[in-house]
């Protein structure tokens, strides 16, 4: 079976790359995947196409600036020609209203979190998709986003639960050739590598890819 590409983007000060190891190293086994790992978003311009890129941070090194909408617009582009992407937690943070991941690809952005609590993700009851098959309700301690979703454009799977509120916080679409999916929770270890969660991840990881076997350039 020919592996999958991956890039993943990951490592800020708030979410270091030794917290996500665990789950990462879970999430892409090797006899599968072929995974790059970088702190850079602007590595996925200058390099080829992969079948995923994984925002597990924003991907804006300290001194760097963000994207601009010019170099998300690329981003979009390489969507749209066939690659998969996942915004983890994290990879939502810093999106604007008024850019190409929000307006045009992602439809998902965070806006807010409260201090860690307990945290349950609960799948929609009415709602089948590949994402969310045999994921059952779980509850860990983690950071709950607060999160700014169309859902006009994109599915709603499943919403995140504290003594705060319910948000929404696992979502997908296609996008041309390409997928898009959003998980809003996984700051913490206990989050991250809890069963259910780590089935929800590989369920999107899978949802994502399918579509691209043999299409990059």
């Amino acid at each position: 079976m020919m592996k999958k590409e991956a890039l993943i983007i990951w490592n800020d000060f708030y979410h270091p790359k030794e917290v996500l190891a665990t789950a990462v190293e879970k999430l892409f086994p090797a006899s599968e995947w072929n995974v790059r790992k970088t702190e850079r978003a602007r590595d996925l311009l200058d390099s080829r196409r992969p079948d995923l890129t994984v925002f597990f941070t924003n991907g804006r090194p300290e001194g760097e600036t963000d994207l601009t909408f010019a170099e998300q617009s690329q981003i979009v582009d390489q969507v749209f020609g066939g690659m998969g992407i996942l915004f983890y937690h994290a990879g939502l943070v810093l999106i604007d209203e008024e850019s190409p991941f929000y307006k045009e690809l992602n439809s998902g952005r965070f806006v807010h979190h409260p201090e860690q609590s307990d945290v349950t993700v609960t799948p929609l009851c009415n709602v089948r998709h590949p994402i969310t098959e045999g994921v059952r309700v779980f509850c860990q301690n983690d950071e709950h986003y607060f999160c700014q979703v169309d859902v006009a454009r994109t599915h709603l799977l499943a919403c995140a639960t504290s003594a705060h509120l319910t948000s929404a916080s696992v979502w997908c679409h296609d996008y041309g050739k390409g997928r898009v999916a959003g998980i809003s929770q996984g700051h913490t270890l206990e989050m991250q590598n809890d069963p259910e969660m780590l089935k929800l991840a590989t369920n999107a990881l899978n949802w994502l890819t399918d579509v691209n076997a043999g299409s990059r350039p």
